[in-house]
């Protein structure tokens, strides 16, 4: 059995107050744990479960790691420069790959989840550790539809995140991170306000933390030289 089919099922979802909808598509049901959990396909584009994944408010917590990343950058840089953002959409959600189709996930457990939202001073990447803000140092667009961002962070003080953007009409795009050590890391990612363009795979656990199901890993290199 493949480990992203280890799935436990319940009907009920109370964490977020509402059932299942009808039409969904189980990738399996199971009990492996004694405990509620189930992974499925919400095929219903509406999902009120969109909007958890795109949501920015800031807890307790996030404000506190928000706050102290950005008191660092004010103490490298008292004035953060402010300039219009060079790329059209600037929140931006990750995608997964599943039996070869692309799909958002809602996770078991927030702290994997990572997003990004850009304004006009900070390009904000949310991580397990909350929000961080990078401050924008420099930014342009290059050719192929490329957005080029040089960023200064407390984690890594010299970064560059360059958007491939892969499908205009779909709001796909490849994150290509470089860091300091000029290693690469890249992600596959949507523009949040065409979210609901692509289906969504959820993986309901009431009452603990449970397995993440296991995705495909995107051959980026194909992809960007294609």
């Amino acid at each position: 059995m493949k480990k992203q089919q280890l799935i436990l099922v319940t009907l009920l979802f109370p964490l977020i107050g509402f059932s299942q909808p009808k039409d969904t598509l189980f990738i399996q049901k199971d009990s492996i744990y004694g405990t509620s959990q189930s992974i499925y396909i919400a095929k219903n584009n509406s999902s009120q479960l969109y909007n958890r994944l795109l949501d920015l408010n800031f807890g307790e917590f996030d404000s506190e790691s928000y706050s102290m990343s950005l008191s660092y950058l004010k103490e490298e840089n008292p004035i953060l420069k402010k300039n219009t953002p060079v790329i059209p959409e600037t929140h931006w959600i990750p995608l997964v790959q599943y039996n070869k189709k692309l799909f958002a996930y809602y996770p078991c457990d927030f702290y994997s989840f990572y997003k990004v939202s850009i304004n006009d001073s900070t390009f904000i990447e949310w991580t397990g550790e909350g929000p961080i803000a990078n401050q924008i140092m420099n930014q342009k667009k290059g050719k192929k539809n490329t957005f080029e961002f040089d960023l200064c962070s407390m984690y890594d003080p010299i970064k560059t995140v360059i958007i491939h953007i892969i499908n205009s009409k779909k709001g796909i795009a490849v994150f290509e991170t470089i860091s300091s050590n000029k290693e690469r890391y890249y992600s596959l990612m949507i523009a949040a306000s065409k979210i609901n363009r692509v289906p969504l795979i959820v993986n309901q656990c009431d009452f603990q933390k449970q397995r993440e199901l296991n995705f495909e890993e995107p051959d980026f290199n194909k992809i960007l030289n294609h």
